[in-house]
């Protein structure tokens, strides 16, 4: 079954997603306000880990801790884009992360039992002195199990997810455009 969330690309990702904003700041600017956006920096993301949690508390498993960019794999870097990549089992209480070191690593993995989400911010121009800053989540399911598996976490954790992505577009909106 396929996400009503798609987007142009869903014959390629099984799930997608897709927020923007327009910063007055340069593109080098915006993406190293990427780099450097933490998510430990939105007050709203210790409420959504908790909530993240609960099924491990409540079978008393270990929370694994909090995701952050640097969890993920750089895939590509141009003047324009990230790109980052994170495979696991993401509906488990652990999320079932696969660590990999490269980008060569990443994209030559072919482990069918956990899913692929790719990560992108894009910078595009837009009016005079502004940048859009888009990005997009693709998630592959490589086999119908996966699918299965992930299809209610993402029914859940989609719009908790698509809340804190806003909320960090304009959290590095309004880094990018007071160091201007």
């Amino acid at each position: 079954m396929r996400s009503k969330s798609a987007c142009a690309t869903r014959e390629a990702f099984d799930f997608s997603e897709r927020h923007s904003i327009l910063i007055r700041a340069s593109p080098a600017t915006v993406l190293n306000g990427v780099r450097h956006y933490r998510l430990g920096d939105d007050a709203l993301l210790r409420p959504a880990l908790y909530l993240r949690g609960l099924p491990a508390r409540l079978l008393r498993a270990p929370s694994p801790p909090p995701l952050e960019l640097q969890d993920f794999t750089l895939l590509s870097q141009t003047n324009r884009s990230l790109i980052y990549g994170l495979k696991g089992a993401f509906w488990q209480t652990n999320y079932g992360l696969r660590p990999f070191d490269t980008s060569m690593e990443f994209l030559g993995d072919r482990d069918a039992s956990v899913a692929t989400l790719i990560l992108s911010f894009m910078t595009g121009p837009a009016t005079r002195g502004r940048t859009r800053l888009v990005t997009q989540t693709h998630i592959l399911c490589p086999t119908s199990h996966v699918r299965r598996c992930f299809l209610p976490y993402w029914l859940v954790i989609r719009p908790v997810s698509g809340l804190l992505r806003r909320r960090m577009l304009s959290q590095i909106k309004a880094r990018c455009e007071r160091s201007i």
